[in-house]
């Protein structure tokens, strides 16, 4: 089979899972890191997290805290899933996205630890509410 031309990317995320059904995790462009909650559980449940970035990696980790320390960021239910408001993190980090990014494979270390790999994701749409009909 004859390889595309160079002007072609290839979709590297695959077709989707139903949300249920797969661990998914995403940031949006304010900072938010949300889990679904089959990720939610996979990480124990946990009533906050550290938040770890390597800069080499391009990776955030994020590893159940206790939810006393200063530094750890509480863990709250939403709509679908839970949300870690991350801005004063990514801020430090620099870490900046144009839209909401979807990690393609969230991964988890031995010791409990979520992998969230910047260098694997895609983009969001992110729907609007639309008012009047614009």
């Amino acid at each position: 089979m004859k390889s595309l031309e160079r002007d072609f990317e290839k979709f590297k995320a695959g077709p989707l899972l139903p949300t249920q059904d797969r661990l998914h995790a995403t940031l949006s462009s304010n900072g938010k890191i949300y889990l679904n909650k089959k990720l939610y559980r996979v990480l124990q449940k946990p009533a906050a997290v550290a938040l770890y970035y390597s800069r080499e990696r391009d990776v955030i980790a994020v590893e159940p805290a206790n939810p006393r320390f200063p530094q750890s960021f509480p863990v709250l239910e939403c709509r679908m899933g839970y949300r870690i408001g991350a801005g004063p993190f990514v801020g430090h980090f620099h870490i900046r996205t144009k839209n909401t990014v979807r990690f393609v494979r969230p991964d988890m270390t031995d010791s409990g630890a979520l992998l969230l790999d910047l260098r694997n994701t895609v983009n969001v749409t992110e729907r609007r509410s639309s008012r009047n009909g614009k």
